[in-house]
């Protein structure tokens, strides 16, 4: 019988309004994300299916949401993915392991908890349990072994970054913004939510971005120190090239498409040859029109970038009520 681990890391994205400065790179490093015990945490499925939980958010359209979830699923899927090289199957291989969103037709909503149901929550102010000007984060739970039981982002859904800050659709056409509003992409903050959702953990460790617990490995995949997130290294300007980067800055869209080092972290833990089987539940219609293989926005959308500084830092969670 497997011990259950209560493993949450929590990507707070927070409206940390300081643009990181971008350096161009080769592939560097990634981090795993572990269970308490130390081990990388990994899904033992070939395909995991979320459920999408507006409860009452109104800042985007139904099908905006719907179309941003599934198009931050779809990056980090076989089909939009190649193994970059210093990965399995590097250059012509593919990670096999899949999310499937869907929305939900309606009944309560969950919290996040160990409950086995994958959930992407939009929390209301009096939900979020985040701090106060916070986007969202991820938790895990897992056994020691690091086989991930349950999985669920919270998104802040009313006070996204901050006091006037909002959540948008920045797609190619969108309007620029208005009275100086802060605008988070939806599209973007999933990617990187995504990744930890499968099991990556935040390319630095420590300042703002500290992940609290025992959740993120004290070495990269090149057996190298996690580098600090608010210290200024060459390490660290590397690592800020990732979508598993603990930050990422308003009104733009560079973080959309994984960077070779997510790349190489996902084909890392989901290699094809160990595959345990095929995705049943990547049916044509699946509730939403989410798909992830080759469902709404795949090709067209997956050219578009974008990146938010959402401090994102993941520290351990506390005791849920129940």
């Amino acid at each position: 019988m497997r011990r259950r681990t209560a493993h949450a890391p929590r990507v707070l994205i927070q409206a940390a309004l300081v643009a990181a400065t971008l350096f161009a790179r080769p592939a560097h490093a990634f981090v795993h994300a572990v269970s308490t015990a130390g081990a990388p945490l990994y899904w033992p499925s070939s395909c995991e299916a979320v459920t999408i939980y507006l409860n009452g958010f109104d800042g985007l359209t139904s099908d905006q949401v719907a179309e941003a979830v599934a198009a931050a699923a779809h990056a980090w899927s076989p089909q939009a993915v190649t193994c970059p090289e210093g990965a399995n199957d590097a250059g012509a291989g593919h990670p096999y392991f899949e999310i499937v969103p869907s929305l939900s037709a309606g009944g309560p909503v969950p919290g996040v908890a160990n409950d086995g149901k994958n959930a992407i929550i939009f929390q209301s102010t009096s939900d979020w349990d985040g701090p106060a000007d916070g986007l969202a984060y991820t938790s895990h739970f897992s056994d020691s072994a690091g086989r991930i039981l349950d999985a669920d982002i919270a998104i802040n859904a009313t006070n996204p970054g901050g006091e006037g800050a909002v959540w948008a659709d920045l797609d190619p056409g969108a309007p620029p913004s208005q009275h100086a509003i802060t605008r988070f992409d939806l599209q973007t903050a999933l990617t990187h939510e995504f990744g930890h959702f499968l099991g990556l953990a935040h390319t630095c460790a420590g300042g703002a971005g500290s992940d609290e617990g025992n959740d993120q490995a004290t070495v990269d995949d090149q057996g190298q120190p996690v580098p600090a997130c608010d210290q200024t290294t060459a390490a660290n300007q590397q690592a800020q090239q990732a979508v598993m980067w603990y930050a990422i800055s308003p009104d733009l869209t560079d973080k959309r498409v994984l960077a070779p080092d997510d790349a190489r972290g996902v084909c890392a833990l989901y290699p094809a040859a160990q595959s345990p089987g095929i995705c049943t539940l990547n049916l044509p219609d699946d509730g939403c029109g989410c798909a992830t293989a080759g469902g709404a926005r795949s090709a067209g959308v997956l050219a578009l970038v974008l990146g938010a500084v959402i401090g994102l830092r993941r520290r351990r969670r506390r005791q849920i009520a129940t």
